[in-house]
């Protein structure tokens, strides 16, 4: 039987990852938006509330002198940072249970046409949650090691095979989160190139949402709101110190720089979160299909037919020889 042609290139799992995504748009938006938002909300939370809380202490020490003392204070500046922070963390949960859920709402897509029930498709990674857990670990421990400069090219290389782990996790309900990593290596090596290739136009959308995104805080002046909101921020930080530091390799920190910084973060944060669904989208359809042209049957080569005329023939002849030589 011959092998199967299954393997389909990088710009067709490209296209049909984009139809998907876009017939499905307002689901994925909806479903991200809780963790991205949530997130950001929680964060702001966080500091905005012990930013008020340290630009109003006089006047609230004067009216409540009971708590001027250390410990008082330390009480009051994490009762001010409690809600933020769980939000914060129940939203970046979210947003990790994303990386294994996403996964199976592109298959359901795939096979029924159809983006739903969004809990089951939670339970998928939440009735693995140590699994889940150890993964994102030990995916934590290589992204250290990967970003550290002496290890950028190796680490490259390595992340594009470890490229599909949570799609083993996900469609292997019985592998290891070691043998996530060994798994997807296994179903890559061979087709590092378009694997790459895949990664180089998932980036190019990256950068084209990340522009235009920040195009659309500039139309909507939301940009210098948000740079005066953190300027203020940033403003209440020990720069003298920091850039007492700083200051002989001549780099001056201004609030006005944190601000920027912090802008750049969250517009990328907002891009990375809303288009997860279209990269995950992508690497499922990749992953089924290495999967399939791995488990394709190859040919085998079968032997030669014989007839019974040539077999008959050939057997006259041999006799004829043995009474020749007897």
């Amino acid at each position: 039987m011959a092998r199967t042609k299954t393997d389909k290139s990088v710009w067709l799992i490209f296209f049909e990852s984009m139809k998907i995504f876009a017939m499905n748009l307002h689901k994925f938006l909806l479903y991200m938006a809780f963790p991205v938002l949530g997130t950001i909300l929680g964060t702001g939370l966080i500091f905005g509330l012990t930013f008020w809380f340290n630009n109003n202490i006089n006047r609230i020490l004067e009216k409540y002198p009971a708590l001027d003392n250390m410990s008082s204070l330390t009480l009051v500046i994490i009762l001010l940072a409690l809600p933020g922070l769980l939000i914060l963390l129940k939203a970046f949960w979210d947003y990790l249970v994303a990386y294994g859920a996403l996964n199976s709402m592109a298959e359901g897509a795939v096979t029924t046409g159809r983006v739903y029930d969004f809990p089951a498709h939670n339970a998928v990674v939440k009735s693995r949650t140590l699994t889940f857990i150890m993964l994102w670990i030990l995916f934590g421990i290589f992204t250290a090691f990967a970003t550290f400069p002496l290890f950028w090219v190796l680490g490259g290389i390595f992340f594009v095979y470890f490229i599909l782990i949570f799609q083993v996790f996900t469609f292997d309900e019985n592998t290891s989160a070691i043998n996530c990593f060994k798994e997807s290596l296994q179903l890559i090596k061979g087709r590092f190139a378009r694997t790459a290739v895949l990664l180089i136009i998932q980036g190019l959308v990256l950068f084209l949402v990340y522009h235009g995104l920040t195009v659309l805080f500039e139309v909507c002046k939301l940009n210098t709101f948000l740079t005066g909101v953190f300027a203020n921020w940033a403003m209440t930080l020990p720069l003298d110190q920091i850039n007492s530091v700083y200051q002989n390799f001549n780099i001056l920190i201004t609030p006005d720089m944190i601000a920027q910084y912090i802008l750049s973060n969250m517009t990328g944060f907002i891009t990375l979160g809303f288009t997860l669904p279209l990269r995950s989208i992508s690497w499922t359809l990749w992953y089924k299909n290495l999967a399939a042209f791995k488990e394709a049957p190859v040919q085998e080569k079968k032997p030669r037919k014989t007839t019974q005329k040539k077999l008959d023939k050939n057997i006259l002849k041999r006799a004829m020889q043995d009474d020749e030589e007897y």
